[in-house]
């Protein structure tokens, strides 16, 4: 559907911006930087995944305002210092996307979703090589920026999509077990250094399986970590109607706490 409403809103929205940025504007939006803005824009953008595993349509599309705000803003910041118009920029990017898939719109073809990925991943090392004076690797477009869940999550992808992966679920799983023992190890050992290294293992292990089996590790981890607090919560007001704080019970009967919550519900 075509909003042709779309352009004269940004059109506002800058008018807008620029009068936050100006001489009698906002002290605040006067004196953010662009990276400052991309700060927030990351930020915004782990508020638009929360709020799509809530499955809230309307919280959806609040959050993506606000991820197109600090677009905006970031671009404006960029024009000040003479920069390109947002309308190159998009053409620059449907360019890209186009060039990308080259299955789609070119020679090439892919049969499934591993098919696709590789050929984007092909096109996009072209895209490095021609720009860059060092060698491109399959790994090495990969920001190391990144928030470490993530990154480990996009090098796997790539290295899964160079066809470096498990054949099936049963040697993933299979390796988080044998990284669980081995961490088991290191900590009767009693060596820091491999203690964390080990853990590090690990967490990258539960990452590949999350990868394997489709499940988004983050969302999955938010969710638990949600689990927990509700289940916390409820001990502490159990704890609490019975006239004992929760800190001055023991172990024993915070888990007979716990147990009693799981069982409400499940959840």
């Amino acid at each position: 559907m075509n909003d042709e409403r779309l352009g004269t809103e940004i059109e506002k929205l800058r008018t807008t911006l620029r009068i936050l940025r100006g001489e009698n504007g906002c002290p605040w939006d006067r004196a953010r930087t662009a990276g400052e803005m991309i700060s927030h824009l990351i930020e915004e953008a782990y508020e638009l995944l929360q709020a799509e595993a809530a499955g809230d349509l309307g919280h959806i599309e609040e959050e993506l305002g606000d991820v197109l705000f600090l677009i905006v803003f970031i671009h404006e910041l960029m024009l000040e210092r003479r920069g390109a118009p947002l309308s190159s920029i998009v053409e620059a990017a449907h360019g890209k996307i186009v060039s990308r898939h080259p299955h789609v719109f070119g020679g090439t073809s892919a049969s499934d979703e591993t098919q696709s990925q590789a050929e984007w991943d092909r096109m996009k090392r072209e895209e490095r090589r021609a720009r860059a004076a060092g060698p491109e690797t399959i790994l090495s477009s990969v920001p190391s920026g990144l928030p470490p869940l993530r990154r480990a999550l996009a090098v796997q992808k790539k290295a899964a999509a160079a066809g470096f992966d498990w054949p099936d679920h049963r040697g993933v799983i299979d390796k988080l077990g044998e990284e669980a023992a081995e961490l088991a190890d290191a900590v009767d050992a009693g060596e820091r250094d491999h203690v964390r290294e080990e853990i590090g293992d690990l967490l990258f292990t539960v990452v590949n399986v999350a990868r394997y089996l489709d499940i988004d590790c983050e969302s999955a981890l938010e969710q638990s970590t949600a689990k927990f607090i509700r289940r916390f919560d409820e001990i502490e007001e159990r704890a609490a109607a019975g006239g004992t704080p929760l800190p001055t019970l023991t172990l024993e009967q915070m888990e007979s706490l716990w147990q009693s919550a799981k069982g409400k519900g499940g959840k």
